[in-house]
């Protein structure tokens, strides 16, 4: 009866009450989630997923507060061993959400649905509550003289949902630092600081016995997460998700004195794929050109720009010579595998050189253009054709 109690409309307005922060957030995610929800499908299905379950997880919280006040001991064995249940599944909906990028790829991802199934049977055995032995291997409640119950932990098993819970943090963890690698510093942090904030929420809850925290850092974790994906997006170009020609010019302010080696790129033959074949076809050759390039760049020094239709960057950040050489190498010979050919043109900036970057890229752009010209010189085309 008590549960049922519970839902009447002073019930829930204490809830929400009290739970006010979370509501606003949650209720947020949940419209701009839904809005996305024909554009983005699966992302949009996973964070509306996610906010419901730490919804429903606060809620859990709160019946499990209300339990313990008037004692009913079965009502709070139910919602405790569902708020462990469903915690390691927040968690692991937000390392999907973390995988969204194909190009970042967990070895182990098909495996992490395991510890889910692991942490059900275990918080499933309290629910016994007849098998004595069995009821209080992982926690169980007891009645005090006033009337309430108190939460009674049992074994180590108790803490099976906080260990699956703190292996999903260094898979977040492992996941951030994946994306430092080829990419923008700016690109991992924040999820980078999402994984600590949320480490040290399952941490907060441990020492407290809160159960109350991971709820309210969780779903506010996911919103950030949610508007730096749109960032990150907003920084691509659409078609070949490269950086944009306005990142290209934050980062030349960004890494001015860092910069020491470009690399101009312009595609042979683009308005004669288009005039003749359709833009489908450009727009192909553009994606399979783009791959290539970030097929053979070093990922740890270089970043790739696409800097309008036809025209590309490749900007080296404290790399050496020989990286940059071999860059162009790798371009050549794996364009070779492809029907297109790109003019290059490259200029490294030495210790003793006082080049600027805006003149390295003349230099670089001068000397791309004569490789276009000797690229229709020698195969006897007309120019812009392929």
């Amino acid at each position: 009866m008590f549960i049922f109690k519970c839902y009447n409309v002073k019930g829930m307005l204490d809830y929400v009450i009290s739970n006010i922060p979370l509501v606003c957030v949650s209720t947020i995610l949940l419209f701009i989630s839904i809005r996305d929800f024909k554009i983005r499908k699966r992302e949009s299905i996973l964070f509306i997923v996610f906010t419901l379950i730490f919804l429903f997880v606060s809620f859990v919280v709160w019946m499990e507060t209300h339990s313990q006040k008037v004692g009913n001991v079965v009502t709070g064995t139910i919602f405790t061993s569902l708020g462990y249940i469903i915690r390691p599944i927040g968690l692991y909906i937000f390392i999907l959400l973390a995988l969204q990028d194909n190009e970042y790829k967990f070895p182990l991802k098909k495996y992490l649905v395991i510890p889910l199934f692991i942490n059900l049977i275990v918080y499933i055995l309290p629910l016994f509550m007849n098998w004595e032995g069995v009821n209080k291997l992982v926690f169980y409640y007891e009645l005090n003289p006033d009337g309430t119950a108190s939460f009674i932990r049992g074994t180590f098993l108790n803490y099976t949902s906080h260990a699956f819970s703190v292996l999903y943090i260094v898979v977040l963890v492992i996941t951030s630092l994946q994306r430092f690698n080829g990419k923008h510093k700016r690109d991992a942090f924040v999820l980078f600081f999402c994984a600590g904030f949320i480490t040290l929420s399952v941490v907060a809850e441990m020492l407290t016995r809160r159960n109350d925290i991971l709820n309210n850092i969780g779903v506010i974790c996911a919103l950030i997460n949610y508007i730096f994906l749109r960032s990150i997006n907003s920084a691509q170009d659409t078609l070949t998700h490269l950086y944009d020609r306005q990142t290209f010019y934050e980062d030349v302010t960004r890494y001015r004195y860092k910069i020491n080696g470009v690399i101009q790129i312009d595609m042979n033959g683009l308005k004669y794929l288009n005039d003749n074949f359709g833009h489908d076809e450009g727009d192909k050759a553009l994606s399979a050109i783009s791959q290539v390039f970030l097929e053979s760049i070093n990922k740890k020094s270089m970043y790739v720009y696409r800097l309008s239709g036809d025209e590309f960057l490749i900007m080296m950040i404290n790399g050496t010579k020989d990286e940059l050489e071999k860059t162009v190498m790798n371009i050549k010979e794996k364009l070779q595998n492809t029907n297109y050919a790109v003019a290059l043109g490259t200029y490294f900036i030495s210790q003793d050189d006082m080049t600027t970057v805006e003149e390295a890229l003349k230099i670089a752009e001068k000397a791309m253009y004569e490789d276009k010209k000797k690229y229709y010189i020698e195969t006897g085309k007309e120019r812009r054709q392929a």
